[in-house]
């Protein structure tokens, strides 16, 4: 009877936490696939102006309204989300190849190999993350690759990090030492043995750092070292439509409710990942 309850509530949690995965990988899914496409369907241009009808509510013409240039709403928020989504791939991607060899690196040799690589990153991550992007966004240019370089370099030593410790889990484990022993070598071993089975934390990490990645681009854009006007972008859109708040709500609530979407989306995706790919935790709750 314990036995069946134990796999009870297992089935319950996978349960969960596949529809969790389900949720977050649909919203993630219909952003991307509507703002790629938004060109073929949208009747406006970013940055178009309709002078007769500036700080318009919500109509069937506009949506969600208009700004205080005449410019539509939800135009505007597709077209950020195209900026919000590549700063968020274009960060983690790159984060995530250079974080995840050298922490397999770092894991896999130990040693004075493992100080030369970790010591760097520790330094790295004593800086809080949206100064040190501030920083680095305000001496070398406020392009979107910038900003993508600069969020990179942030998630790069948490990468490393999460991925020397699940190597150093792997490392020591019996099919490991049956392969050396077999005489594989040590690519062989790191990219055949090692890196299969320790990758899934990092993907944990990998899908909730794009929504952070979201928030440190709006947050970028809203101070005025992300996307410059006239370009569309979701903090951009939040920093001009405070002056309006009480004329047009809807300036605000529309990318505020966009960015949120957007990092739901990606939490719930990485909270269902780490039930699914972390059985551990699943039994220990």
């Amino acid at each position: 009877m314990r036995r069946i309850r134990a796999l009870r509530d297992r089935l319950r949690l996978w349960q969960a936490a596949s529809r969790s995965a389900f949720l977050g990988g649909t919203i993630i899914l219909v952003l991307v696939i509507i703002t790629a496409t938004v060109s073929l369907y949208s009747p406006y241009s970013p940055e178009a102006m309709d002078f007769m009808a500036p700080l318009s509510g919500p109509t069937g013409a506009h949506l969600l309204g208009t700004d205080n240039f005449g410019r539509d709403i939800l135009t505007r928020v597709l077209y950020g989300y195209q900026i919000s989504l590549a700063v968020a791939l274009g960060s983690v991607g790159f984060g995530l190849a250079v974080g995840v060899a050298l922490g397999l690196l770092a894991g896999y040799y130990g040693g004075l190999i493992d100080n030369i690589i970790m010591r760097p990153m520790d330094v790295l991550m004593a800086f809080p993350a949206i100064v040190l992007v501030v920083a680095l966004t305000g001496f070398v240019g406020r392009e979107i690759s910038v900003m993508v370089l600069a969020v990179a370099v942030v998630y790069v030593p948490i990468f490393a990090r999460v991925m020397r410790g699940s190597t150093l889990e792997v490392v020591n484990e019996l099919y490991v030492e049956g392969a050396r022993a077999r005489g594989a070598s040590h690519l062989r071993l790191m990219l055949r043995h090692i890196l299969p089975n320790a990758i899934a934390p990092v993907l944990i990490q990998a899908s909730i750092l794009m929504g952070i990645a979201i928030l440190l681009e709006s947050a970028l854009s809203f101070i005025g070292l992300g996307t410059q006007p006239p370009d569309p972008s979701l903090g951009l859109m939040l920093s001009e439509g405070r002056s309006f708040m009480q004329q047009a709500p809807w300036m605000v609530v529309a990318p505020g409710l966009a960015i949120s979407i957007a990092v739901l989306g990606f939490n719930l995706l990485g909270n269902g990942l780490q039930d699914l790919l972390n059985p551990a935790r699943k039994g220990g709750r």
